[in-house]
């Protein structure tokens, strides 16, 4: 059985503009969601439920370097670790936050645009 070669260039057309379609949407999915998550989720509760390890950990001994003992923190030194835990916290939140918007869109741009060039196609190879 022999299958044309313009049946073949109508299937391509079609599954790329299927699938540009799906990727669209999922992109789309990830960005919103991930909206809604950093404009719901406020900071306190992000560090409280997702970074709380490191709250926790300041109030522990510090290890010696090179020596097996651990010396008392104090106060002042766990409020400190403390601040500069959470700063590094809400930091780490908002980079992976731009940097899943950036590759996102880009990817979306890149889905719209193998959409927008196959689409049109295969519509006119319909006919």
């Amino acid at each position: 059985m022999k299958v044309s070669s313009t049946k073949l260039y109508h299937l391509y057309l079609a599954v790329v503009s299927f699938v540009s379609i799906v990727a669209i949407a999922i992109t789309l999915w990830v960005v919103l969601t991930a909206l809604g998550k950093f404009l719901i989720i406020s900071d306190d509760e992000y560090i409280e439920y997702s970074r709380s390890w490191e709250l926790t950990q300041c109030e522990e001994p510090k290890l010696t370097t090179g020596q097996d003992e651990r010396i008392e923190r104090t106060q002042e030194e766990i409020e400190q670790c403390k601040i500069d835990a959470r700063e590094s916290a809400i930091k780490a939140r908002r980079y992976n936050l731009k940097d899943m918007f950036i590759s996102s869109w880009a990817w979306l741009i890149v889905f719209v645009v193998v959409f927008i060039f196959h689409y049109p196609k295969f519509l006119k190879s319909r006919d």
